[in-house]
């Protein structure tokens, strides 16, 4: 069962450390290396979150709006708003992370930590679409990619299928 003080290692430039965890709020201490890697955008359907960024330089894209956050600035995600978060600059990058509620988004972290041991990467230590199918679909109500509609069911059926195929 996570809890306060557990690490996750969500891919090869992004770690978070839990330092609270209630059913109303998971906050963790965010580090993101510097790279050339941006995420794909997603949505959290029954969750806000809240970055105050500390050291550093995050860029965000949330609402078809790109931000460039610095020490001292902080941004808020609203519940079902498609965004991706990437660190923009040539040094690590902290910030406090707040998510509310915390749903089970630390079991997903554990999860994705987990599988990332196991199961194929990218070349930034991301789990590949099919390593990571499974954990979407069960994690999703915490995280889903940003697709349109008609094609969000489809494709993710398509990738658990290869998924179980390949025994994940």
């Amino acid at each position: 069962m996570p809890g306060v003080g557990d690490t996750y290692e969500l891919h090869d430039h992004e770690r978070v450390a839990v330092t609270a965890l209630t059913p109303e709020l998971l906050e963790v201490e965010a580090e993101w290396g510097a790279a050339e890697h941006r995420p794909l955008a997603h949505v959290h359907a029954a969750q806000d979150e809240r970055f105050v960024v500390h050291e550093g330089e995050l860029t965000i894209d949330a609402g078809g709006q790109r931000r460039t956050l610095r020490a001292g600035d902080t941004a808020d995600v609203a519940r079902g708003t498609p965004h991706r978060m990437w660190n923009s600059g040539t040094t690590p990058a902290r910030a406090t992370w707040q998510i509310r509620p915390a749903l089970r988004t630390a079991d997903f972290w554990t999860a994705v930590d987990a599988a990332r041991r196991t199961r194929p990467t990218d070349a930034h230590g991301m789990l590949t679409p099919v390593a990571a199918a499974p954990l979407l679909h069960e994690y999703r109500t915490e995280f889903a990619l940003a697709l349109p509609a008609p094609v969000r069911a489809p494709a993710m059926t398509a990738l658990r299928v290869a998924a179980r195929l390949r025994g994940y």
